[in-house]
Order: structure tokens, then C-alpha cells, then sequence
């Protein structure tokens, strides 16, 4: 199994926030790897809402990946099934603090191929992973700080 943990102070409250990373049909203004992205359910937010998406790795679209959302409590967490490619969890967490929110975005996840996958995890896809993640977590700070009355 592998994992990543990123974290991402915000100068805005955590529902600023949860405004941007629960507009699940605009993640791809923030997600820098999302290259196309669907709500496949009936539901269009909340536990019980799919969605699909192609992702690009190392700049190409080759990931696909289908996600439940199993937790949806605002404006503290979103977490998601993975059943595409990879299998596994992922949660975005949002921690209150003097000032602002810290952002926390988990991952946990079979990589394909075995041993080979987690040895590519560990050498290639992992800091590849976590600088993608930590430039979408940029463009989450900069959204709801843009947001958040007062935040400059």
C-alpha cells in the first residue's frame, strides 16, 4: 500500500475552503492534473456521488480513475473511494487554526503491478505526486483566499 500526505496552510476560514474543493464539477480549475472530469451519478454532491476522471501522469492522460464520495461533512471532510486504476482512499481535510485552515490531502492507494508499482511508487510516482498535488494545493489557497474577506 502506498500513501502521501501533503499539507497546505490557507489564509481563509475552513467553509472558504470547502467551497472550492467541494465544487466537485470545478476541480479541474485547481486539480493541475485533471485533464477531463464527469459526475457519472444521479447525485451531484455528497456521500454517494461518482465521479470519473482522467488524469494526466508525468503530462500524459493516462490515469483513469472512478471515485465514490463516502464522507461529506462540511467544511471538514471529503473523502472518496478509489476504483479505477489504482484502488484505494483519499480524503481532504480541513483543520482549523488561528488565522486560517490548514489543508490536508491523504492518499492511500494500491499501485498497479505489484511489487513493481510500489517500487515505482517509491522512486518515481510519489515525489512526482507530491509536487503535483502540492501546486493544486496552491491554486486551492490562492481560490479561497480570494474568496475570504480581508485575506491579502
Amino acid at each position: 500500500m502506498a500513501s502521501l500526505e501533503v499539507r497546505q496552510f490557507i489564509r481563509a476560514a475552513p467553509e472558504a475552503v470547502w467551497a472550492v474543493i467541494s465544487d466537485l464539477s470545478g476541480q479541474s480549475r485547481w486539480m493541475v492534473d485533471v485533464r477531463k472530469l464527469a459526475i457519472t451519478s444521479e447525485r451531484k454532491s455528497g456521500a454517494g456521488t461518482v465521479v470519473a476522471v482522467t488524469s494526466t501522469l508525468f503530462g500524459l492522460p493516462l490515469v483513469h480513475d472512478v471515485m465514490e464520495i463516502v464522507t461529506w461533512e462540511p467544511p471538514r471532510e471529503l473523502a472518496v473511494v478509489h476504483r479505477g486504476q489504482f484502488t484505494g482512499t483519499a480524503a481532504f481535510r480541513l483543520e482549523p487554526v488561528p488565522g486560517g485552515t490548514i489543508f490536508v490531502w491523504v492518499e492511500e492507494f494500491q499501485p498497479p503491478l505489484g511489487l513493481l508499482g510500489e517500487a515505482g511508487f517509491r522512486l518515481l510516482v510519489g515525489p512526482h505526486l507530491k509536487r503535483v498535488f502540492g501546486r493544486s494545493m496552491e491554486n486551492v489557497r490562492r481560490l479561497a483566499e480570494e474568496r475570504e474577506p480581508g485575506a491579502d
